[in-house]
């Protein structure tokens, strides 16, 4: 079965006959224009839906009833406005509605509507064009063509484009799909500089010529096997510059590039075929509704964000910004949240559905009888989702999990069933004030203005939040001496009557102090909250979520609040809801390896030497043995107990000037001279008493050093501490800071210069 056979008889089928599909149509490729429009579908629904009948004939009549002038020129004007945004989502969600000659006409109708239902989003036209030659031409003469496999449209728009690659040519989506991707945006790019060469100052030439490449919310390959996906390609632009400007030609390094960038797009079941595979990854890509979350939710501008010098109001330092659209397993992570959401409606009144679901995987899996009620016994003691709907999820450090929270907690917040909001509130719970501050800059440039959320920072204002009419609620824990000062029994009966979606940050701190404990326990003590109310218990008819996100995830976490592990043969049985692991974010090239970065010390080490010089080693057989669980404590070969001080280590005196004076050294001999001013570096110590101890030995060496004539234009580079203190036991980092407040040194550290 070539390429074609599987395209036109399968896929498309999928696309636009099937039930279960996409609910496409198809339209053949001579009724896209010069432009890159569907014509007749552009036409239609500015013509024949419900809220554009009126306007279009008022317009009708500007142009005298010239259809064609009207359409030619309607193109001209949206392939103007196409240039202006950085891909074709933001374009559609920035212009719902347009202005043209003077009167208002809608280019996509969302689904929700609080008037008109879903009514007006099905009125939208979905189409697909297969092999749609693409063609550039300038003075008159072709420069570029292409014909992508599969090119998407909405209301006669572009949206992107799919290459497809058939197993049964040998070839696959991996390697052959990738390299045509790469080879065809080589190719555009090429001609575009031959023929911009100084000539497209305004980049004009650039937004026409290469828009199906650089507008695409999306390009992806596929073989039905695996799926691939990447956004942005427009960042490797330069990369096919610098090659055509040296005259080498030589793109290997781009292609390279590109082929990894190319992600794989994850599934739900490992073990699904690949024509399930397919399905359920083009679903969540093309899905109608999944479309239109790309368009209003998962594609922003980030812009550095600044106080106004009149208030506390935020305001764009500049209009430069970067595109921010979700990696795969973001987006398959945000979308795993809310696809949920339809179980846990549907048996909301079920208290025991969830038990029941466990004991027939735990039976299907074939467990014994007796092993399969000592699980459930386990699981009922949590009352885990018996309450309260509780999802725990575990991404990587630095992965982005501001923009998961960012993206669910707008898409919770617009979730409608049968006419009504699915969540009274989404609360977003947040404990220090550099998150707070992280989620008021990332709610911001995702248009979400302050005066569409509330921040909640004692039990009056916690309380007045429940009953305005803003939906979005930051609770700013760090207000509250302790969870239940919020949570205690009168608001939790008034929340009997509500069902609010509650979002923590950061399930586990490292940070020390009351709010370390606190945070750990947080999951724990909102689910018990509800859990030991005898009234809400007896009253509730809706059951709120608690979505807990965390990079480690304990054991004891993940028996309560994680999820039966179907995979499970000798690894752990529960496991997040949905994760992301450090290991798969340096494999994907997301984040670096901090081992890779370790530099060996050498420094005195506390120790005491014991009176048997093999103590410790008298089973030893010279060969790996597993560590046990707390290698810290424990009962000798004697019953003598023991533990290791590590507080004798790591606030050692010695030890800690020594690795200090190396540290300072470091920084103006070889860190500062590579980083050139824009980059900042985090020394993490063992305890608030340690880091007072580390930031009075680097900055008393890194003085003595930038005293040297060679080292002085460092002499400005600020060295900070940061921790949580109430004052009492530790001087304030305030106090250490220079009276530098802890959210003044947040914006600094976010800025683009330390120095």
């Amino acid at each position: 079965m070539d390429e074609l056979i599987l395209q036109d008889k399968y896929l498309m089928n999928f696309f636009t006959n099937r039930a279960d599909g996409l609910q496409y149509k198809e339209v053949k490729a001579n009724t896209v224009s010069n432009n890159h429009f569907v014509v007749e579908d552009l036409k239609y629904f500015i013509s024949e839906t419900t809220l554009n009948k009126t306007a279009y004939r008022k317009l009708l009549k500007k142009f005298g009833n010239n259809e064609k002038q009207l359409l030619q020129e309607f193109q001209e004007f949206l392939n103007k406005r196409i240039g202006e945004s950085m891909n074709m989502a933001l374009f559609i969600n920035n212009n719902k509605s347009v202005t043209f000659k003077g009167i208002k006409i809608n280019l996509f109708y969302p689904s929700g509507s609080i008037t008109h239902g879903d009514k007006l989003f099905n009125e939208n036209q979905f189409s697909v064009v297969q092999e749609l030659p693409y063609i550039y031409k300038h003075q008159g003469k072709t420069q570029f063509s292409f014909r992508p496999d599969i090119t998407f449209f909405l209301n006669g728009i572009f949206l992107g484009y799919s290459e497809l690659k058939s197993n049964y040519n040998n070839q696959s989506a991996h390697k052959d799909g990738k390299i045509k991707i790469a080879n065809d945006y080589q190719k555009a790019v090429t001609n575009y500089l031959d023929i911009a060469d100084g000539n497209d100052v305004d980049k004009s030439i650039r937004k026409d010529f290469l828009k199906i490449f650089e507008k695409a919310i999306h390009i992806t390959t596929t073989d039905v096997q695996d799926t691939f996906i990447i956004r942005n390609i427009a960042n490797h632009f330069d990369a096919i510059k610098t090659k055509v400007e040296d005259k080498s030609y030589d793109f290997s390094a781009y292609k390279t590039k590109v082929a990894f960038d190319l992600k794989p797009y994850p599934v739900l079941d490992k073990e699904a075929t690949k024509q399930q595979r397919f399905e359920e990854v083009f679903k969540a890509l093309y899905g109608k509704k999944m479309i239109e979350r790309e368009i209003l939710y998962y594609n922003f501008i980030e812009r550095e964000l600044v106080k106004s010098e009149k208030g506390r109001q935020k305001e764009y330092k500049h209009n430069d910004g970067r595109l921010i659209a979700p990696r795969p397993k973001q987006k398959f992570g945000a979308d795993k949240i809310i696809n949920k959401i339809d179980e846990f409606l549907e048996h909301e009144d079920e208290p025991d559905y969830f038990i029941n679901k466990l004991r027939e995987q735990l039976t299907k899996k074939g467990l014994g009888a007796s092993q399969i009620e000592d699980l459930i016994n386990k699981r009922q003691k949590y009352q885990n989702n018996k309450n309260v709907y509780s999802l725990l999820l575990q991404y990587a450090a630095g992965f982005g999990k501001s923009n998961i929270i960012g993206w669910s907690s707008l898409m919770l917040k617009d979730l409608r069933k049968n006419d009504a909001f699915v969540y009274d509130k989404i609360m977003l719970v947040v404990d220090r004030v550099q998150l707070r501050d992280q989620l008021d800059s990332k709610m911001y440039n995702m248009n979400i203005a302050n005066s569409m959320f509330i921040e909640a920072n004692s039990k009056t204002s916690f309380l007045e939040s429940l009953h305005t009419d803003k939906r979005i609620v930051v609770v700013n824990l760090q207000k509250f001496n302790s969870i239940r000062e919020f949570l205690d029994d009168e608001v939790v009966q008034k929340l009997a009557s509500m069902r609010i979606a509650f979002l923590i940050d950061e399930i586990h701190r490292s940070n020390s102090g009351q709010q370390h404990e606190e945070m750990v326990s947080l999951f724990d003590e909102l689910q018990n909250s509800f859990d030991s109310n005898a009234t809400y218990k007896k009253t509730h008819n809706k059951k709120n979520l608690i979505i807990g996100f965390t990079a480690t995830p304990s054991d004891v976490t993940l028996a309560r609040f994680g999820e039966y592990n179907k995979y499970a043969e000798a690894e752990k049985i529960w496991v997040p809801f949905d994760s992301y692991t450090m290991k798969e974010a340096i494999e994907d090239g997301y984040i670096l390896n901090p081992i890779k970065g370790v530099v060996p010390v050498s420094a005195k080490m506390y120790f005491e030497k014991p009176d048997d010089a093999i103590e410790g080693f008298e089973d030893d057989t010279g060969y790996y043995q597993e560590m046990p669980n707390n290698p810290d404590a424990g009962i000798d070969a004697n019953g003598k107990k023991y533990r290791i001080s590590k507080k004798n280590i790591y606030e050692n005196e010695e030890r800690i000037e020594a690795i200090s004076k190396f540290v300072a050294k470091r920084l103006v001999s070889a860190v500062y001279h590579n980083i050139r001013g824009t980059a900042k570096a985090m020394f993490a110590a063992s305890s608030i008493k340690a880091a007072i101890k580390y930031r009075k030995y680097i900055q008393q060496y890194y003085n003595e050093l930038v005293s040297e004539k060679k080292h002085e234009r460092f002499k400005d580079a600020p060295i900070y501490i940061v921790y949580s203190s109430d004052g009492q036991k530790y001087e304030s980092a305030t106090t250490l800071n220079g009276g530098l407040s802890e959210a003044k040194y947040y914006k600094i550290l976010l800025s683009k210069r330390m120095v």
